[in-house]
């Protein structure tokens, strides 16, 4: 009889996933693409948030360190040593602004150019893997919801609150 109560509190415990809480859910997908992520990045000697760097500086252009720190929602303070590493393994170059000789724009070299190449690649490769399964409009779909719930989150927040909580 002690066997069976046993198996019973035991089944109990078992962790259902479909009875688990959706808040439970997108933290472990959160921590399941994260180290996919770091799994397929392991070889490259850039931080995610220098690769972050990157990704701005390829959709804005040339940027100067404030206009960088702007866009990432920082404090120019903030970037300056990841942009020092960066110019020193050559993703980044320094050059004068031809307007104003006081300001130095982030430009990218063709090092940097190379890994955003494999930056893109290892993102199709993790698309691919974590959406196997799901056609183009279930794929539609669930990116409009979680750009639903992305909206929902940064509702009513202060810039000061995702500087605190998102790292780049």
């Amino acid at each position: 009889m002690r066997e069976k109560k046993d198996e019973r509190e035991e089944k109990d415990m078992e962790l259902k996933f479909e009875d688990m809480p959706m808040m439970g859910i997108l933290s472990q997908i959160a921590h399941l693409s994260e180290c996919y992520a770091k799994q397929a990045f392991e070889t490259c000697d850039l931080k995610p948030w220098q690769a972050g760097i990157l990704v701005v500086l390829s959709m804005e252009g040339e940027l100067s360190q404030r206009e960088l720190a702007a866009k990432l929602d920082l404090t120019p303070s903030s970037i300056t040593t990841s942009i020092q590493k960066m110019e020193k393994m050559g993703y980044i170059v320094r050059k004068p602004d031809t307007a104003d000789q006081r300001i130095l724009r982030l430009i990218l070299t063709d090092k940097s150019r190379e890994y955003l190449r494999y930056i893109k690649e290892v993102t199709e490769q993790m698309e691919k893997h974590i959406f196997k399964g799901l056609n183009m409009e279930e794929k539609m779909l669930f990116k409009r919801l979680l750009l639903q719930v992305r909206e929902n989150l940064a509702a009513g927040k202060e810039p000061d609150f995702f500087k605190a909580h998102i790292k780049f």
